[in-house]
């Protein structure tokens, strides 16, 4: 996944937005088709589990961090 999109998932995961920057609308909405963010009537958009997950397998594992 790109770079961008985890960033954009990582932002909404802590914080959820009622907007979005219109040049990230794009990007928004492939993760929308994705499944990884939805929309909430009351909190705006936010990272789904299935987001969540992709963050969580994204980060480094520790064994990589001892170097």
């Amino acid at each position: 996944m790109l770079h961008d999109k985890i960033a954009l998932l990582r932002t909404l995961a802590l914080r959820p937005s009622r907007t979005v920057v219109q040049n990230l609308q794009p990007l928004l909405e492939e993760l929308v088709r994705e499944g990884y963010v939805a929309r909430d009537k009351d909190a705006g958009w936010m990272t789904t589990a299935k987001g969540c997950t992709l963050i969580e397998n994204s980060r480094p594992t520790s064994s990589s961090n001892r170097r």
